[in-house]
């Protein structure tokens, strides 16, 4: 099914989203299921909870106002609420480390996720396609993304994520981090990496490592970008200006 240029990212974020789902629900059968939801629940904060609010600060709004596409964007809306309850609530029996209290629940999200992405594939965007203009979709590119930064963070006693999302453009000072190695994970978008050894682009799904001394420079292509930085834990970030070059 050929999507609008700028529902493109979202899209590709439901096609990670059914594979996790899918991982979800045969985790529920697995040997270790602590696991399959510990690693669910990561996806869940990183990517999934920042989808929705793109979906509801940017797309929803454009046809809030249409008779036709009022119940489907109500059911949206209530279905991003269900699967927000249903992760609390998994995330709750994750602390009780029984395995057996786990299996049903994983089962119930990872269906109720499936079936929302479905909807909103087959149902939900062909109709915000069909109502909204060519131009007005246009507009939902990342020159209006709801964050330009970071947008979350966690960490642990050894390392620190942080997930940033820039507009079109857009991105960090180009800077050098003589610390830590970092691994730079494409979430949604696409993004240009300039470094002391070239510049390449960096599409959904694509990872870097980026060494430690070396200068770099991010920035978001023409739909922005959502990435996820991963580094071994520090005290606190620092970057050093970029050599002056002659």
């Amino acid at each position: 099914m050929k999507r609008h240029q700028a529902l493109i990212p979202l899209s590709h974020d439901h096609h990670h989203t059914l594979v996790e789902a899918r991982h979800l629900h045969r985790g529920a059968d697995a040997p270790d299921p602590i696991a399959a939801v510990t690693a669910f629940l990561a996806f869940f904060t990183v990517s999934v909870v920042p989808h929705f609010r793109e979906e509801e600060e940017l797309l929803f709004p454009r046809v809030a106002e249409a008779e036709e596409a009022e119940k489907l964007v109500v059911r949206a809306l209530l279905e991003h609420q269900r699967l927000h309850a249903a992760a609390a609530e998994l995330r709750e029996l994750l602390r009780e480390r029984d395995d057996r209290v786990l299996v049903r629940p994983m089962r119930d999200l990872a269906g109720l996720l499936e079936a929302h992405v479905r909807f909103e594939e087959r149902q939900l965007f062909p109709l915000i396609e069909e109502l909204v203009s060519e131009e007005a979709l246009g507009t939902l590119t990342s020159t209006e993304a709801p964050s330009n930064g970071p947008i979350w963070g966690a960490e642990s006693e050894e390392l620190n994520a942080t997930l940033l999302s820039w507009r079109a453009g857009a991105g960090p000072p180009e800077h050098v981090n003589g610390e830590r190695d970092v691994l730079v994970v494409v979430l949604a978008g696409s993004a240009t990496l300039r470094t002391d050894e070239g510049e390449r682009e960096l599409a959904v799904g694509e990872a870097t490592i980026i060494a430690k001394g070396q200068r770099r420079k991010i920035s978001a292509g023409r739909n922005g970008v959502r990435y996820l930085s991963v580094h071994r834990r520090r005290s606190s970030l620092l970057i050093a200006p970029a050599p002056k070059t002659t």
